[in-house]
């Protein structure tokens, strides 16, 4: 994020002005304002198209990680009664004692039956994992939200000082807002997609393969990771703050304002000077 878009925009915007502008004089010179304007839309196109990118390799690295539902083949609403025919139609062709199959898979198997069927362990595994599996057994729904809350507080606990600290060393205010934007609205959707239902439904009817919310909170994560990166690059390029003045201009507008001033003094001085003579003028006769 921090070296490659700036080259490739380079690139690219060189790349634009070899094929529009052929003549060697024709491109916009270094600093003019129109180098400029294209020098930000060409780092926005490359942030743009990184985003997409990492974008899809999130996605694709999810799907091709898998979970239970992936392994059995089967959607995400599926009943226990499916889950039981679907294990025994896998362990038949990769039982070990059938020559055709593996240890590991068969196993596997077995452990995403067991879990798709019981719906506590299963309301626990969609929400948090293999993770989840390894804690003691919960008696209720509740009981595992309750622990996987614990366990979530003090990654973002870690994460918001680890955050307080980058800003003390960073200057930019971008980078800093748009931080801790992700890590809000991170901790808002976790803890909404953990303590509600039907959502797995509603994604499985636009994606073919079978989301749970723990992914959908992974890919989440690493989405807000991702766009608050993004932000904090393309803020300076696309509202950049204005530049300083120089200690040259501001020693000038330094002595324009002294001079200003001895001028208005010389000015209040003489006007000064006029009102007492004519006040003397008038009021002579009334003295003598």
């Amino acid at each position: 994020w921090l070296v490659v878009p700036r080259g490739v925009s380079t690139a690219l915007q060189m790349g634009y002005y070899q094929l529009f502008y052929p003549a060697a004089n024709a491109a916009p010179r270094p600093g003019s304002p129109t180098y400029r304007r294209h020098q930000r839309i060409s780092y926005a196109v490359v942030i743009i198209g990184y985003l997409i990118y990492t974008t899809y390799t999130s996605v694709t690295g999810i799907v091709g990680a898998g979970n239970f539902y992936s392994l059995l083949g089967v959607p995400i609403d599926v009943d226990d009664k499916s889950v039981r025919r679907r294990f025994r139609n896998l362990s038949v062709l990769s039982h070990p004692d059938k020559g055709t199959g593996s240890d590991d898979v068969f196993i596997a198997l077995k452990l995403a039956s067991e879990t798709l069927t019981s719906p506590v362990r299963r309301f626990a595994y969609d929400r948090f994992g293999m993770a989840a599996l390894s804690w003691p057994e919960g008696k209720s729904e509740v009981e595992y939200v309750m622990r996987g809350i614990q366990a979530s507080v003090p990654q973002y606990v870690f994460s918001f000082v680890v955050m307080v600290v980058l800003s003390l060393f960073r200057q930019s205010a971008f980078g800093s807002y748009w931080r801790y934007v992700a890590l809000f609205a991170e901790f808002l959707i976790e803890l909404h997609l953990i303590t509600r239902t039907g959502i797995q439904e509603f994604v499985a009817m636009y994606s073919p393969y079978p989301f749970t919310i723990r992914e959908l909170i992974d890919l989440s994560r690493s989405l807000l990771i991702t766009l608050s990166i993004a932000a904090a690059q393309l803020g300076p390029v696309l509202c950049p703050d204005p530049p300083e003045p120089s200690i040259k201009l501001i020693r000038e507008q330094q002595d324009v304002m002294k001079t200003m001033i001895a001028r208005l003094a010389k000015v209040t001085d003489v006007i000064s000077t006029e009102a007492t003579s004519a006040f003397m003028a008038q009021t002579r006769p009334f003295l003598g």
